[in-house]
């Protein structure tokens, strides 16, 4: 027979366990309808590590606003800026002028006294005059618009630029680190207007002359070049030292 009060030893076991065990609990699951507020997880980058500049929106925002005033403020492309323009000047004509518009006013003269007068035996000459005149007057005009709009010269901070050339243009480029002397030259009558022509003198073996013709204050323009050629090689040369 068999005791009823009695527990068999399989039941006192189970008994045990469940003791030691505690009260069971179930899992907290979120119902479908509920969503939840949290950014999602990244999976590039762990929880718990630090959030990177670009997925914070404040941060990205405050990045556009000084990547824009980078971009007002940039001197140019890589740094570069504009020191120095000019074209060929118009203090390079200013003696031909004169002489031309001396010639019309004695012209204008001889005008008025062959057919004002009555000398029409001068009217040959005075048409003739005119014509040659005319000429002159056609052929400068020629003349500076080639050179006024022909020559164009860009110094920057790092580069020097000249263009030549009316209908067909070319355009030359020389680095600023390869300068290696600059000059200029000037006649007597040059002096007296403060004009004259740059030469920059450089290693470069294809173009190793640049001609800047025609310059208002030549000597300015050379200490321009040759300061900026200077700062431009000192800057590599600080530059290699740090790495």
């Amino acid at each position: 027979m068999v005791d009823k009060g009695t527990a068999s030893p399989l039941e006192t076991s189970q008994v045990a366990t469940t003791e030691l065990a505690g009260p069971q609990t179930t899992p907290n699951v979120p119902s479908p309808q509920t969503t939840s507020n949290a950014p999602p997880v990244n999976p590039l980058y762990s929880p718990q590590g630090p959030q990177p500049r670009g997925e914070n929106s404040a941060v990205g925002q405050e990045m556009a606003q000084e990547e824009a005033i980078k971009g007002e403020n940039a001197p140019g492309v890589e740094g570069e800026e504009v020191v120095w323009e000019s074209r060929y000047s118009m203090k390079n004509f200013l003696g031909r002028i004169t002489l031309r518009a001396l010639l019309t006013v004695a012209w204008i003269v001889l005008a008025i006294y062959t057919w004002g007068e009555g000398h029409t035996n001068l009217t040959f000459l005075t048409v003739l005059s005119g014509i040659v005149l005319g000429a002159l007057w056609v052929g400068l005009g020629y003349r500076i618009l080639k050179a006024r709009y022909g020559h164009y010269y860009r110094l920057t901070t790092r580069r020097l630029f000249v263009s030549t050339g009316l209908m067909r243009r070319r355009r030359d480029q020389m680095e600023l680190l390869r300068v290696k002397d600059v000059f200029t030259r000037q006649t007597l009558i040059e002096r007296w207007l403060s004009l004259g022509t740059v030469v920059v003198v450089s290693t470069e073996a294809e173009l190793p002359t640049f001609y800047l013709a025609g310059v208002n204050d030549p000597k300015r323009v050379m200490d321009l070049v040759w300061h900026c050629a200077r700062s431009e090689r000192e800057g590599k040369t600080v530059q290699v030292e740090r790495f």
